[in-house]
């Protein structure tokens, strides 16, 4: 099914199930059976609808088969297969389409056997060019987070909310979380790049993101980040933001966003975070919607 902004409710909200083999519009609520609604158990992926493209769509639909296989969440080869076709066909406007996959109905810590997948499109504000130029202001959150498993896309998001909410009342736009070993493990709502100096030539800057060790997810862009430079993954911490000569913050809505200050200080280098920003843009054709 192809979905066409014409389709646009007044509310600017559309939504679509899987069922009966293929993926259709839906204008119901999650039945209250579904365990995704009742414990908030699902998984989901966000990805980003630009000038009618679903950007990375191939990588957060693999992110997505990873997470099921992972969690224990069958996912079919044709539902596979309606994603693709969905997320390569869509003609909606500028937003944010999110994939759910829930756990059906089933009693607590039963198996899941018939999983729910519900689609959704909301219209969103992306960052201009201007906005990436300024870049962002960040917060390192003086709490720790002591749970396991940060940075899994599901129903347990409040970990990340809170701190979003957390860094916005310091006056910051993003927060950056720390273990209570004082190790990075990501910012409240996207993947960390941090730019330091190479040990073996000062001159050159080499970009260091959070070890996968620590639990911590890579996102679609952080992914696309990968192929694109030498992405070094290490054990980072506090005092490695100390020395970091620039930051960016990656999320699907971002995409690539500088950093211009952590905690007011202000930082030598903001071309690193730019120049990689801008290649986003360009290599998804974005350039021009300033």
């Amino acid at each position: 099914m192809v979905a066409k902004a014409s389709d646009l409710s007044q509310e600017g909200f559309l939504s679509w199930r899987w069922e009966g083999g293929e993926l259709r519009s839906f204008q119901g609520g999650l039945p209250l059976s579904d365990r995704g609604f009742r414990y908030g158990q699902h998984l989901f992926e966000s990805i980003a609808i630009r000038y009618g493209v679903a950007l990375l769509a191939a990588e957060h639909l693999a992110l997505l088969a990873s997470s099921a296989r992972e969690h224990g969440y069958p996912f079919s080869r044709s539902l596979m297969a309606a994603l693709r076709s969905f997320t390569h066909s869509v003609t909606l406007g500028d937003g944010m389409l999110r994939i759910f996959l829930t756990a059906g109905s089933g009693a607590p810590a039963s198996l899941i056997r018939e999983p729910g997948c519900y689609l959704t499109w909301e219209p969103s504000a992306f960052p201009t060019l201007r906005e990436i130029e300024k870049g962002y202001a960040v917060t390192l959150l003086k709490k720790p987070y002591m749970g396991d498993g940060w940075g899994i896309k599901c129903g347990n998001y409040a970990a990340h909310l809170n701190a979003l909410q957390t860094a916005r009342s310091s006056g910051a736009e993003e927060g950056i979380i720390h273990d209570a070993k004082g190790r990075l493990l990501s910012c409240a709502m996207g993947n960390l790049i941090v730019w330091m100096a190479s040990p073996k030539s000062g001159n050159e800057l080499i970009p260091y993101t959070p070890s996968k060790s620590l639990g911590v997810r890579r996102g679609a862009v952080l992914r696309w980040v990968s192929r694109q430079t030498r992405l070094a993954e290490c054990e980072l911490r506090i005092s490695d933001l100390r020395r970091a000569r620039a930051l960016a913050v990656t999320n699907s809505r971002l995409g690539v966003m500088p950093v211009a200050t952590l905690d007011g200080r202000n930082f030598s280098d903001l071309s690193s975070g730019r120049v990689l920003a801008q290649h986003y843009m360009y290599s998804h054709g974005l350039l021009g919607s300033s």
